[in-house]
């Protein structure tokens, strides 16, 4: 495990984490997701809970761990000393659509989202995503909004999970 994050679980079967759960009992198209309580540290900071993706066969494609903060460039700085500099960085850009709709049930109003174009940039020009392509894996990074209620850093781990984002 590097820096306490478990990537020996990736392309196992979930039936390896017994202390992995569901909060529902359908698959759906990209598999299920299962949690795991945890109290673990990545590079100073604290995390407690694992999201594991599981495919349609039980095989885990990917995890991911959420920093409760937006991450700063000393630890931006750490991550690269880890991993060397990132294959990709992209600040939000160009909007290209707004969603002014606001939806309401019992627990949850949602407002509309605005979609932006990404363009590469630096750390220094606020980041939303960036990544790493290693040799058995992916790491990519989103990076919560300070204006938004998302003030998390989102780290995944997992093969191919660049795709969408990489040019």
């Amino acid at each position: 495990m590097t820096n306490n994050v478990p990537l020996d679980l990736l392309g196992k079967h979930i039936n390896g984490v017994p202390e992995a759960y569901t909060l529902s009992t359908t698959k759906s198209d990209n598999g299920i997701i299962y949690m795991v309580d945890v109290l673990d540290y990545y590079f100073g900071k604290p995390y407690t809970m694992v999201f594991i993706t599981a495919d349609n066969n039980d095989i885990i494609q990917n995890f991911a761990i959420y920093v409760d903060e937006i991450i700063d460039k000393p630890f931006y700085e750490e991550m690269v000393a880890e991993y060397g500099e990132p294959n990709c960085m992209f600040k939000k850009g160009k909007i290209t659509s707004v969603d002014t709709t606001i939806a309401k049930n019992d627990l949850f109003e949602s407002k509309g989202r605005t979609t932006y174009e990404l363009e590469e940039c630096t750390f220094d020009e606020s980041p939303v995503v960036f990544g790493w392509h290693k040799e058995n894996y992916d790491i990519q990074v989103i990076i919560g909004d300070e204006s938004d209620t998302f003030q998390k850093t989102r780290i995944i781990f997992g093969k191919g999970i660049l795709a969408n984002i990489d040019k």
